[in-house]
């Protein structure tokens, strides 16, 4: 952590803002993930309907259709899974830094604008100093 207070050391206020945003991160992941889920899920019966040559197509000795639901969505769901339990970490991994993370979320960036580019008065004096001599 870049910060000097631990993030349970936090104000509730501010502690509360965090976790809602995390919170608010990971279920954005929710939905997207299961939303491909049940697109899925779902287009299986449409491709039965819609198109019943591709879903009756044979592939390794079963129709297309069938590969898909008998075994192709348990590696499937598998991946999903994974990618979702990844992406979580990743969510709270970038929420360590919670000094970040609350300024982010408030518009408020952490650092001035122009702040590297300020110089203290005694090294100008010593540049100056060094450069008469």
């Amino acid at each position: 952590m870049t910060s000097d207070k631990h993030v349970s050391e936090l104000s509730p206020e501010l502690h509360s803002r965090l976790a809602h945003l995390v919170m608010r991160r990971q279920a954005g992941l929710s939905l997207r993930v299961a939303s491909v889920f049940v697109v899925l899920l779902l287009g299986l019966p449409l491709l039965n309907r819609f198109a019943p040559a591709i879903a009756g197509a044979e592939v390794l000795g079963m129709s297309a259709s069938w590969l898909f639901l008998g075994v192709l969505i348990y590696p499937i769901t598998v991946l999903l899974s994974f990618y979702f339990v990844k992406q979580s970490d990743r969510i709270e991994a970038e929420c360590t830094d919670w000094r970040a993370v609350l300024g982010e979320e408030a518009g408020e960036p952490l650092e001035p604008k122009g702040v590297d580019d300020v110089r203290p008065a005694f090294i100008e004096e010593d540049l100056g100093g060094e450069e008469s001599r």
